[in-house]
């Protein structure tokens, strides 16, 4: 069902990514951690729409929050960027099969590449809240150590919750100070952090990203039924 929301806060979060918060004005609007909706904005006239994943928990009513990468393409995400202002009304509606409930596992990992993130930290969000029997895994991997998103609440949550734990990779340092993990998530990495390989997947990222996991995750011997994927490229 598509419903009219506001857009309530606006925050720099990396150097290419913007969070949105929109305020829903008491209506109902349900989904589940991982979903995405669909954005449609007004832009010179005409109607445009773009598909965004949701970042928040489900569980918190009232609102949720977006976090959208500034790239070359894709007439919403510009005007997001550089137009859109606190207090601005946009039509959203909820859509997609990826996405995980309590019920689906009691171990998942998560495998995020760059933007990609962004279903995921809804799913961690959910876990570290409200599914407390969930062991819970992140490896997330992106270019430059200031655009891995949501670092410092995701070093927070694994700290305070002993059932989540972060692996976090970058593939390009530059000049930037790192001393953890670097490269691509490969099978080494996943061998190497004992990861659990009975677990539920999810892989969120480019295509090209999206095809390297699964065929390492094959590779591995991970059951086809485990593994969920999402890409927007």
């Amino acid at each position: 069902m598509r419903i009219t929301a506001k857009i309530a806060a606006i925050s720099q979060e990396t150097p290419t990514i913007k969070s949105f918060r929109l305020d829903l004005g008491g209506q109902n609007f349900e989904y589940r951690s991982g979903q995405w909706v669909d954005f449609f904005v007004r832009i010179e006239g005409a109607e445009a729409v773009g598909g965004y994943s949701i970042t928040s928990n489900p569980t918190h009513k009232g609102y949720i929050d977006l976090a959208i990468k500034l790239d070359g393409y894709g007439v919403v995400t510009h005007y997001l960027h550089k137009q859109a202002s606190v207090g601005d009304g946009v039509d959203i509606q909820v859509g997609g099969d990826f996405y995980y409930t309590r019920d689906m596992a009691d171990s998942v990992v998560l495998l995020g590449g760059g933007i990609g993130l962004t279903p995921l930290m809804s799913i961690m969000r959910y876990v570290d809240e409200d599914a407390p029997d969930t062991q819970l895994t992140l490896v997330h991997s992106a270019q430059t150590p200031s655009e891995l998103l949501f670092r410092d609440e995701l070093e927070a949550m694994a700290d305070r919750n002993p059932r989540i734990r972060n692996i976090f990779s970058v593939t390009r340092q530059g000049s930037e100070p790192w001393e953890g993990q670097t490269g691509r998530i490969d099978a080494q990495l996943i061998n190497d952090q004992g990861i659990d390989l009975g677990a539920l997947f999810y892989i969120c990222g480019p295509p090209e990203m999206i095809q390297s996991m699964l065929a390492m995750l094959r590779g591995l011997g991970v059951a086809e039924t485990r593994i969920r994927y999402e890409q927007w490229w």
